[in-house]
């Protein structure tokens, strides 16, 4: 498999920053900092996070992407109209996000993966209503508990990056009151009788677009690269019981790049490797759509200041836009 020897992605205790003392939650804050620094990928264990909820979203899911497609299907709306809900396999490009930061044209093949997805539910949020499934029954329940769970843990991360810039540690709290955060199953089945066409995915290299995102991951097959061309990919480890956290372009933005954005993306099962099917369930942390950023520091700034919600549906249309050319 492609690696890079000088690729490290931490393993983090995030304990000592939910239940220590001042100096216990500087430290993980320092080392969650160089991560960000350094990849911008690490891997928390410890999280808080009660067991019981990971589990039945887990199981509720699985569910759901075996119900019949064409009820899967009923879930399905106009992009510009509800953001969310479900995507069939070959329904979106992820690169094609990456490709319109730098305004090319992208002409990857589509993902091999389904998906259901939904937002917020404060309507100060400004994003349309919940879609839910019929089936299973607790669906929403579940989802609606685990959403609002990792909500939680992304502003306790949060507060960990106000100290490591030596802010006030309740400082990002004041872009999130009405968040627009969305939360993401992914299901990349076991597609009897298809080959890959050559450089198709399960998902895309892409960058994730807003401020950080956390992954609860069913399996190996994530792999990252420092964002360069031509990338070099080492393995994300799977480690059980833990989430994997990855900074999205908003915060690489946000910290006058300082801190990374890194590429990533899902490749297929190796030959004889048994992977088999992978679920996983990402939580996007997203700013107020009306959140000003304004990069942090001192620095000469290399951006100007931008709206979250204008930065985050430009490169999300374009992903999704992209299936249609």
């Amino acid at each position: 498999m492609e690696g890079q020897s000088d690729i490290v992605i931490p393993i983090i205790d995030l304990n000592p920053f939910i239940n220590g003392n001042t100096q216990q939650r500087r430290e993980v804050a320092m080392s969650i900092a160089r991560a960000c620094e350094d990849i911008g990928f690490f891997i928390i264990k410890n999280s808080g996070v009660d067991q019981r909820i990971i589990d039945d979203t887990w199981n509720v899911t699985t569910e759901f992407f075996d119900r019949p497609d064409s009820e899967k299907a009923e879930l399905t709306k106009s992009q510009d109209e509800y953001p969310f809900g479900y995507t069939s396999i070959g329904g979106e490009i992820l690169s094609a996000g990456k490709a319109a930061e730098t305004k090319q044209q992208s002409e990857a093949l589509p993902d091999l993966k389904e998906m259901f997805s939904i937002g917020p539910s404060d309507p100060q949020a400004g994003m349309p209503p919940r879609l839910w499934p019929s089936n299973p029954p607790s669906f929403a329940e579940k989802w609606t508990e685990y959403y609002d769970t990792l909500a939680n843990l992304a502003g306790t991360i949060l507060q960990a990056f106000a100290i490591a810039f030596d802010l006030p540690e309740n400082y990002f709290e004041q872009f999130t009151g009405h968040h627009a955060s969305a939360m993401r199953a992914l299901n990349y089945p076991v597609i009897e009788g298809y080959e890959p066409q050559p450089g198709q995915l399960r998902a895309s290299a892409h960058t994730d677009y807003g401020t950080i995102t956390i992954l609860r991951s069913g399996g190996p097959g994530l792999q990252v690269s420092k964002d360069r061309d031509p990338p070099t990919w080492v393995d994300v480890p799977f480690v059980e019981n833990t989430f994997i956290i990855n900074l999205g372009d908003l915060m690489r933005r946000w910290t006058n790049d300082r801190w990374q954005s890194t590429l990533h993306r899902v490749i297929n099962p190796p030959q004889g490797s048994g992977w088999g099917r992978r679920q996983s369930i990402a939580f996007f942390y997203n700013l107020n759509k009306d959140a000003k950023v304004t990069v942090l520091g001192d620095e000469e700034p290399k951006y100007e200041p931008i709206i979250a919600g204008d930065f985050l549906m430009q490169k999300h249309l374009a992903a999704m836009a992209a299936k249609a050319k």
